[in-house]
């Protein structure tokens, strides 16, 4: 080969300039016979590619292969280490849509595998305003334990998801969770993106509170650095109260949910309409979080009854609650809670933290979740938690069993006082109901009835001998020491009950009167004597059950299954005195001040009964003492000749020796020479009327309501305070004391139908607890009362331990009857002791 061919234009080497520079840079390490055989090895590639064809389809698909961005990332990430960036934007579309989903279904571990479609959906449907987060700025949703931050959180991430679906511009949002940031959370952000965050964006950083405090002021104080950096981004941060330093401007608070709202959601997750449970005040509480929400329904679906106690329901939820959260903690924070709870009960609010333990001891508390410190206040995450852990301080002693039933604190300590009750052995429980039955009737009434098994399991523990309680060592029956039992337990109800006690039960100089037993087949027989009968409290006396009637030496007799098992002695004694308690309900006459409404009601009704004879028309207006008295003293002198007497002129009521009694005894304290109808005379009698009330004006209806509301208020007042002082803030109404009635009366324009009054109770902040009740009341000439706003404010006070006072009532009004007030006053006492377990069931009044 010339050297002119050897430098031709068709010997040469196609090289990269790399190569070429070095071979001429080091001609020697490149001899001729190697750059011949690279020129060789050229020329049969061309030669062969010259022979290969190609169709358009082929030609297209190498194109696509070999220049394609798709297709080059496909290839790199085939052959490089991942990193986002290699990760499509519909493949990060897709892969952020299954993680939304798969949040929402862990969260919903514990619900039924067929529920968890219908939830989700029902928490679509359901979903209320979704949250604020500017450009530029960071937000933090505060809230307890189990209150929703994080589905908040998730609507808002959503929302951003949705748009980053129709914006090629937006980035796809990120969801990121604090305990996983190991760097900086501008480091996770930019790994995460697999860039830098140049364009608009939602990060999400969830559970701040499973760091430390420390770690989650850095992480916040990265994020407002964040956001000042690329103002395109936005943070929503998540955090229970108390875990890091939130701003004021920052911080978004997630309000609880309305009991209906939990509802809704609690029968979703059954898939039932009505869920089996009790519809108590309490138990409305526990539908107010969605963690709560569900953690009653696993108790519901996993066989709760009809029959199940709020105190179960709490005791069992804060178990399961406890259970799942497993806080970690020290000894002395796990020896603090009871004393929190102790604490936040007795002065009914958040406890100062610097004056309940110093900063180490705070802080403990918080990281475990069950303790709330915002504002320097400390209070439980869930107010469950507060029964849960009072109830070890009424163990551990730091709370008196005294000091927590007596009628001020009863209310807010009676399901940690349940939840020892139920729990202590059988003579504890014993000594516990000792103790409850004289601090407060009420209390322990209320503690008996919610700690009682289901129906069908009282009596004698399961397993028991018949007659296990009730023999000695030869088998003989030994009747009085069950009765004796059964009269201890009676004697410490009546002492509860201070004066009203007589009125129960049959007392000689004060004590409760002696009893004469007898115990045969499991069956107990008691005779209260009359006086001189006995000379011991208790006496076993043979032949008892057979005694013919009439019986000269006992008042009464009455013959009842021994009651053997665990308190079983506290609620036949409760039984018994229960039933005297119901008829002196019924018949209205427990005693009150001589100068209280309800006295001024039954003594114009005693003295109208007594002086018309069945002829009402003859008594007007007043009726003088002048006129009355000479015929209440012929009764008085037949009530002395009889053991009872009663009297019934015509169809009407009846009176009898206790009426004439007490109405003796009553007019001395009259004031003036007459007695006077307590309400206004009708003032539309002419043309005569149709209807009763048509007789009465709409303004006078009005005005006589009233007077009837704040009477029977006063009156209530009056039964508690005489009959019932240890009852306390136990009954509803009265534990709301000084209150105020507001209301409408609605006076239908063809007065076909009488007029009805809705009206309200509530506390009544500006009078002390003994003025005249404020009753303020407007007239409507619309048939149907209104619904506004304002009665649906009332509806939704919950500020009374045993009743919501704002639930609405609605009525008829009878101007005419003449113990409305009485009525009135005895039914709200009916409702509240009912509540208490101490009538069986309410009682309806009306003359």
């Amino acid at each position: 080969m010339s050297k002119e061919d050897n430098r031709g234009f068709g010997n040469l080497i196609l090289l990269c300039e790399r190569h070429a520079f070095e071979i001429d840079a080091t001609p020697d390490d490149y001899p001729a016979d190697v750059l011949r055989a690279w020129k060789t090895a050229q020329v049969e590639t061309r030669s062969r590619a010259q022979g290969v064809s190609l169709s358009d389809a082929e030609a297209a698909q190498a194109a696509a292969v070999s220049f394609s961005m798709d297709g080059l990332m496909e290839r790199l990430s085939a052959a490089m280490p991942f990193t986002p960036r290699l990760r499509s934007r519909q493949q990060g579309l897709d892969l952020a849509s299954r993680s939304c989903r798969a949040r929402s279904v862990v969260r919903l571990r514990s619900t039924p595998a067929d529920r968890v479609s219908a939830v989700l959906a029902w928490k679509t449907e359901h979903a209320g305003p979704v949250v604020t987060v500017p450009e530029g700025a960071l937000r933090v949703l505060v809230a307890p334990m189990g209150a929703g931050k994080s589905e908040e959180a998730e609507r808002w991430w959503s929302q951003g998801l949705t748009q980053a679906w129709a914006d090629a511009d937006i980035d796809i949002p990120l969801w990121l969770e604090a305990r996983e940031i190991t760097s900086t959370l501008a480091q996770a952000v930019q790994e995460a993106l697999g860039s830098d965050p140049v364009r608009t964006c939602r990060v999400v950083l969830d559970n701040l509170d499973a760091v430390s405090p420390r770690q989650a002021d850095h992480l916040l104080a990265d994020a407002r650095t964040l956001v000042l950096t690329w103002p395109q981004l936005s943070v929503l941060a998540t955090t229970r109260p108390g875990a890091g330093s939130v701003e004021d401007n920052e911080r978004l608070p997630v309000p609880p949910w309305s009991p209906r709202r939990g509802l809704d959601l609690l029968r979703t997750v059954l898939g039932e309409k009505q869920p089996r449970f009790l519809d108590r005040h309490e138990t409305q509480q526990l539908l107010t979080s969605p963690l709560q929400v569900h953690a009653l329904a696993n108790r519901l679906r996993a066989g709760g009854d009809t029959h199940v106690s709020t105190r179960e329901l709490l005791t069992e939820l804060a178990t399961l609650i406890l259970q799942r959260e497993h806080p970690q903690a020290s000894q002395d924070v796990w020896e603090a809670l009871p004393r929190l709870a102790a604490r936040i009960l007795d002065q009914q609010g958040p406890v100062q933290a610097g004056s309940f333990a110093q900063q180490h001891l705070i802080w403990e508390l918080e990281e475990t979740g069950l303790v709330v410190h915002d504002g320097g206040l400390l209070r439980f995450a869930l107010p469950l938690f507060e029964q849960h852990f009072a109830a070890q301080a009424l163990r551990e002693g730091h709370t008196p069993l005294t000091s927590a039933a007596a009628p001020p604190s009863f209310p807010r300590w009676r399901y940690a006082i349940a939840f020892v009750v139920a729990a202590a052995p059988d003579e504890d429980a014993e000594a516990f109901m000792h103790t409850l039955t004289r601090t407060n009737p009420a209390a322990a009434s209320w503690v008996l009835d919610e700690i009682a098994t289901a129906p069908g399991n009282r009596g004698r523990s399961p397993g028991a001998p018949p007659h296990e309680a009730a023999t000695d060592a030869d088998g003989q029956e030994h009747g009085p020491e069950v009765a004796r039992r059964l009269r201890e337990a009676t004697q410490c109800w009546l002492a509860g009950f201070e004066s009203l006690a007589s009125l129960l039960a049959p007392h000689e100089q004060g004590r409760l009167a002696p009893w004469a037993v007898q115990l045969a087949h499991d069956w107990l027989t008691i005779a209260q004597a009359r006086p001189g009968v006995l000379d011991e409290d208790l006496v076993a006396w043979d032949g008892l059950a057979s005694l013919p009637q009439p019986l000269t030496r006992f008042r009464d007799r009455t013959s009842f299954p021994a009651p053997y098992g665990r308190l079983a002695c506290w609620e036949r004694a409760r039984s018994q005195l229960r039933s005297a308690l119901t008829n002196r309900m019924r018949q209205r006459t427990l005693p009150v001040p001589p100068t209280s409404p309800l006295a001024a009601e039954r003594a114009w009704f005693l003295a109208r009964q007594i002086m018309a004879k069945g002829r009402p028309s003859r008594v007007g207006q007043h009726i003088l003492l002048s006129d009355l008295q000479p015929e209440l003293d012929v009764l008085m002198t037949q009530v002395a000749k009889t053991a009872w007497a009663s009297w019934q002129w015509g169809p009407g009521h009846k009176i009898d020796s206790d009426d004439v009694h007490w109405l003796s005894a009553h007019l001395p304290h009259v004031q003036g020479d007459r007695l006077t109808r307590p309400r206004p005379a009708a003032d539309r009698m002419h043309p005569p009327p149709r209807y009763f009330w048509q007789a009465y004006s709409p303004e006078l209806t009005r005005s006589i309501t009233a007077d009837v509301l704040r009477d029977a208020l006063t009156g209530y007042r009056d039964l508690v305070e005489l009959n019932f002082p240890r009852f306390g803030a136990a009954l509803g109404l009265y534990s709301i004391f000084p209150v105020r009635a507001e209301g409408v009366v609605a006076m239908p324009a063809d007065e076909s139908q009488p007029a009805t009054v809705m009206y309200a109770l509530r506390p009544d902040t500006s009078s002390a607890p003994h003025d005249q009740p404020v009753v303020d009341l407007s007239r409507s000439d619309e048939p149907d009362l209104p619904a506004g706003a304002f009665w649906a404010n009332l509806r939704q006070d919950r500020s009374s331990a045993f009743r919501r006072p704002g639930v609405v009532h609605q009525e008829a009004l009878l101007p005419y009857h003449e113990r409305q007030a009485t009525n009135l006053a005895y039914r709200w006492l009916a409702e509240d002791l009912h509540a208490v377990g101490w009538l069986e069931r309410t009682v309806s009044y009306s003359d």
